[in-house]
C-alpha cells in the first residue's frame, strides 16, 4: 500500500514506544475470519490484515525498515490490562465499540457490523429467546455479548441462567456437549466452529436477531488520540479503495469463514 503519511517524529505515547522498541505488539484471539492461528503457526485474518497495514504505514513514517511485530494471544478479559500495561499496542481481534469501554480504552472507526444470535442443537428446537426462558446460556465473559445479553435477558424478564468462559470455543463446547442449552454469540463468530465440528447439521443459528448490532473496530490505549488518528487514517483509505473489497471477499465471505478456522 502506498503511504500518505511523510516521516515525522512521534507524537505520542504509544508511537514513542513503537519507535524506541522497534516492535508493534498485536493482541489477537482465535475468532476467525477476524483474527487466528493456522496450522501453519501464521497469526491472519481480516483485522489482522488492516493492522498489518497500520504497521506499514508505521514502517514508513517512523523509518523503522525493520520494524518488528509480535502477535500475542490475549483473551477476552486481558484487552484492557494488556493495552495499559503497555503489554501490547493494539488488539486486532475482534472488539465491539461500545459506550461502557470508553471510559478505559479508545476505538478505531468501525470494520464490521454483526448479529448476535442464539446457537443451539437442532434436536433442542431452540428459535427464539422466548424458548430460552429459565434455561441455561454459555457467553464468553468479558465480552460484549455478555452485557448485551444481560440486558436483554433482564428486560425481557427472561431468568435466563448465564455460563461464562474465557474464549468463544469453550462457550460453543458447552452447548455442543449439551451443558448449555445454548450459546449466544455474533453470528459470523459462530459459523467456523459450526462449520468444523464432525456434524455441522446439527446446530442450528436463530433467525432471530439479540439485542443491539455489534460494531467492530481495533482497540486502543485511551489518552493517545494522536495514535488513534493515525490508525483511522489508515483505515479510511483502504475503505476508500478497491482494496476494501478485495480483503471483504477474501476474508468475509461464507465459504471463507468455512476454510479459514483452525481448531485448538
Amino acid at each position: 500500500m502506498v503511504s500518505h503519511f511523510i516521516s515525522a517524529e512521534p507524537a505520542s505515547a504509544t508511537l514513542e514506544h513503537i519507535k524506541s522498541s522497534g516492535t508493534l505488539n498485536m493482541g489477537y484471539r482465535q475468532l476467525a475470519p477476524f483474527s487466528f492461528q493456522g496450522e501453519d503457526g501464521k497469526v491472519s485474518g481480516y483485522t489482522i490484515t488492516l493492522c498489518n497495514m497500520v504497521a506499514d504505514e508505521l514502517r514508513h513514517m517512523l523509518s523503522l525498515k525493520n520494524l518488528s511485530i509480535h502477535y500475542i494471544p490475549t483473551i477476552f478479559t486481558e484487552r484492557v490490562a494488556s493495552l495499559n500495561s503497555g503489554k501490547i499496542d493494539l488488539d486486532c481481534s475482534v472488539n465491539t465499540d461500545a459506550p461502557e469501554r470508553k471510559g478505559s480504552v479508545s476505538f478505531s472507526k468501525d470494520y464490521f457490523t454483526a448479529n448476535m444470535r442464539i446457537i443451539s442443537l437442532r434436536n433442542n428446537n431452540i428459535k427464539t429467546l422466548e424458548d430460552l426462558r429459565g434455561r441455561t446460556v454459555s457467553i464468553p465473559r468479558g465480552s460484549k455479548d455478555l452485557l448485551e445479553f444481560n440486558r436483554v435477558n433482564r428486560e425481557k424478564h427472561l431468568s435466563i441462567s448465564i455460563v461464562t468462559s474465557d474464549t468463544v470455543e469453550d462457550a460453543f463446547n458447552m452447548m455442543a456437549q449439551r451443558r448449555t442449552a445454548a450459546f449466544i454469540i455474533d453470528d459470523i463468530l459462530a459459523y467456523p466452529y459450526i462449520n468444523q465440528s464432525e456434524h455441522p447439521e446439527d446446530f442450528t443459528v436463530s433467525k432471530d436477531v439479540v439485542g443491539e448490532k455489534m460494531k467492530y473496530a481495533i482497540m486502543m490505549r485511551k489518552q493517545d488520540p494522536v495514535f488513534v488518528a493515525f490508525v483511522n487514517k489508515t483505515l479510511t483509505r483502504i475503505f476508500e479503495s478497491p482494496l476494501n473489497d478485495q480483503l471483504s471477499n477474501k476474508w468475509l465471505t461464507q465459504k471463507v469463514v468455512a476454510k479459514n478456522t483452525h481448531k485448538n
